[in-house]
């Protein structure tokens, strides 16, 4: 027997089908190193290493199934960061050509989606200053508000947008503010924490 045909049966584990084992190397032997490079790496549970030492091609394809492709959606994630950042830049050199109520708004949501509440929160207040009717982005500066746990500068934009909106984004304007004027007997940071478990936003 071939030195090729012997790593074929030790790597692939279909020896008992020798007319298919083309099919599977060299490709079972290089499944093999990226799970093991991703397990040393990501250092999931020890009995994937058996799995993937023993399983072969199918061993590894599992783990890769497994542990390998969830983990694709956090280096999307980091890409869809970067698109922001660079998104930011651009609007920003927009508004110094055309300080629009609309490109403030646009840079308010981009600001809110990375975190930087302060940045998105005095965004939203020129877009405002410009246009003051909209109840959209009073919701969307009170998020920032709650994100920063300012309750007092968020209970009057939640108050205009329930009375503009009873129904506005299915209710939950209305269930957030009542989140924030309920007495919970706790601190303003732990309030506007509550406050901030009714809608999208989440601690940085």
């Amino acid at each position: 027997m071939t030195t090729p045909r012997i790593e074929a049966i030790l790597f692939t584990g279909r020896s008992s089908m020798p007319g298919l084992s083309y099919l599977y190397y060299p490709w079972g032997y290089i499944l093999q190193i990226l799970a093991i490079v991703h397990f040393v790496r990501r250092r999931p549970e020890t009995y994937w290493f058996f799995i993937i030492f023993f399983g072969g091609f199918l061993g590894a394809s599992v783990y890769i199934v497994a542990e390998v492709l969830p983990d694709l959606g956090l280096l999307r994630g980091v890409f869809q960061g970067f698109g922001r950042r660079s998104r930011i830049q651009k609007v920003e050199t927009d508004i110094l050509d055309n300080p629009s109520p609309a490109n403030y708004e646009e840079l308010g949501e981009l600001y809110k989606d990375q975190g930087q509440y302060a940045k998105g929160r005095e965004a939203f207040t020129h877009a405002i200053s410009a246009r003051s009717d909209s109840i959209y982005t009073f919701y969307s500066r009170a998020q920032c508000s709650l994100g920063l746990n300012d309750l007092a500068a968020a209970i009057p934009d939640l108050e205009r947008v329930v009375a503009g909106d009873r129904k506005f984004d299915y209710y939950r304007a209305a269930g957030v503010l009542r989140g924030c004027l309920r007495p919970h007997g706790t601190t303003g940071t732990r309030r506007a924490a509550i406050c901030r478990s009714h809608t999208d936003l989440h601690d940085s």
